[in-house]
């Protein structure tokens, strides 16, 4: 979505339905029922039903929004926890996309959009639009702080379990290696399905896209240090990254600037 100008919206309470705005570029204004913030392109929201909207776009501000009806939405929580939940379902309003739960929602709406407009017939599929709903849905409850988290049946362990622990601390020394997820298995001493489902219970994230984090936190580093090479591509390729525009993209939605200005900045 995108206005071309300057807009005032004030929709009140959305009552319907939950949405989620991912903020492309330009920045929104907003009141979200008693809070105030500023959305920009690394910081999305997530509006409940019951909270009353208002927004100021800037004249730029272009957004890849998400509505999930309410009746949707609270009936897959129902199925999740078990039970129905003792309180209407709301989230936190704010979603860090430097965070990786957030980043990792964000590129996954991303992903089923591109999708959409590259091939619209395959979303004709029930069984396939339907987990594609599913997922987003799941993500959405379980990675987006919300007031339901608290009433599941299960405690959730936050001592990392001993292999995922390995693993990260060799994703964050050797970053620069040709690392697989079979590499991996082998150094943890479990299956790569259990490496898998283990990052992805505990950090929010695959080890391959833990990687991929890491690998970007890094050519952030060598762009801002004036000992390294000034060539953005160089940089890129350096660290992993070969499709250069999908790489600017990421790094912008990550750091809300092109790599480009983060090199004026050099000291």
């Amino acid at each position: 979505m995108s206005y071309g100008a300057a807009v005032n919206i004030e929709p009140g309470s959305l009552e319907r339905f939950f949405l989620v705005q991912i903020p492309l570029a330009g920045s929104d204004q907003q009141q979200a029922g008693s809070d105030y913030l500023l959305s920009h392109a690394g910081y999305a929201t997530v509006h409940s039903p019951e909270d009353h909207l208002a927004m100021n776009w800037s004249s730029d501000c272009r957004k890849i929004v998400v509505r999930i009806e309410r009746n949707a939405l609270e009936r897959h929580a129902v199925s999740l926890l078990g039970r129905r939940p003792r309180q209407p379902l709301g989230f936190q309003v704010g979603m860090d996309l430097s965070r990786a739960a957030g980043r990792a929602w964000s590129n996954m709406a991303h992903c089923v959009f591109e999708e959409l407009q590259r091939a619209p017939h395959l979303f004709e599929a029930p069984l396939i639009r339907t987990q594609f709903e599913q997922t987003l849905m799941t993500t959405l409850l379980q990675w987006q702080p919300n007031n339901l988290q608290g009433e599941g049946h299960e405690h959730k362990n936050k001592v990392l379990p001993r292999y995922v622990k390995l693993a990260e601390e060799y994703l964050q020394a050797h970053p620069e290696q040709p690392i697989t997820a079979e590499m991996l298995a082998n150094l943890t001493g479990v299956s790569a399905r259990s490496l898998y489902s283990g990052f992805q219970s505990f950090l929010g994230m695959s080890p391959m896209r833990y990687l991929r984090d890491i690998r970007m936190e890094r050519v952030r580093q060598d762009l801002l240090d004036p000992h390294k090479p000034r060539s953005v591509t160089e940089i890129a390729t350096h660290w992993g990254f070969f499709q250069l525009g999908r790489f600017a993209t990421e790094y912008r939605n990550r750091f809300a600037e092109a790599p480009r200005e983060t090199i004026l900045k050099r000291h």
